[in-house]
């Protein structure tokens, strides 16, 4: 055998072997992938600490007396909603994920009304539960976290919608109808996976959902608290009680 031909030889044999080597490696990875896909489990879900700007129409040390306002507010298109903070009873008016926007609708009440609102910021803490999830749990359970937050914004835009007049009462209550299609939803997808009795870590947040629920089902069947509430004042309302529901069970954590 020629040194030429010996060369060569040793030349494909270390081709070869590194190939195998190539292949190997590319095996074990897409193995690897797999194994992690089919078991792909989470010690824990949470949500976003979030934080809202509430404008405050008026306060009161005393609660009853905080109520005895808000039909009248409620007449103009005020959510009105009574909500405790700094050892007082505020009646709320709107709540602003965007401290200008809330800056600039005080400057209209003021304009408008002659009303000085006061604004104050609600944080929401994060809220982590634990557990051994799959993904798909662990996109509902995302999506049940944030079922207050999707009631919000959905309601709110909605809300703006009747006060710009882009929409009227009508037009708003079949938006309405989507946005209760998509908490219902939400609720049903987690009520799938973790039927009742559902494991306990989970037992606050499925209360939490359950009480959403029923609340939309108010708006959807146009409650409202008094015969001279008007649409916008109920909208306004109802997302109000839904954030301090969500408070509740931030608190719980």
């Amino acid at each position: 055998m020629t040194k030429n031909s010996s060369k060569s030889k040793k030349f494909f044999i270390i081709l070869i072997l590194v190939l195998i080597f190539i292949a190997c490696v590319i095996v074990a990875n897409y193995i690897s992938i797999a194994l992690l896909s089919a078991n792909s489990n989470s010690d824990e879900v949470s949500s976003n600490e979030i934080e809202y700007f509430m404008l405050s129409l008026s306060k009161s040390k005393v609660e009853k007396e905080a109520e005895a306002t808000t039909q009248d507010y409620q007449k103009e298109g005020a959510g009105a909603f009574v909500w405790k903070y700094d050892d007082y009873y505020h009646v709320l008016s709107s709540a602003y994920l965007n401290k200008n926007d809330a800056q600039l609708k005080q400057i209209s009440i003021k304009q408008d009304y002659g009303i000085d609102c006061e604004i104050f910021s609600v944080k929401f803490k994060r809220v982590k539960i634990d557990g051994n999830f799959s993904n798909e749990e662990k996109k509902v359970l995302n999506k049940s976290l944030a079922i207050c937050e999707t009631f919000y914004s959905s309601i709110f835009d909605i809300a703006v919608s009747i006060d710009t007049n882009v929409y009227n009462d009508t037009t708003a209550k079949l938006s309405v109808n989507a946005t209760i299609n998509k908490i219902n939803t939400i609720y049903a997808n987690f009520d799938t996976l973790f039927p009742s009795p559902c494991p306990k870590p989970l037992e606050t947040l499925q209360k939490l959902q359950e009480r959403v629920v029923n609340t939309a089902k108010q708006l959807l069947n146009d409650e409202r608290l008094s015969i001279e509430q008007t649409y916008s004042s109920s909208l306004k309302y109802r997302y109000l009680q839904v954030l301090s529901l969500f408070q509740e069970f931030c608190n719980e954590y």
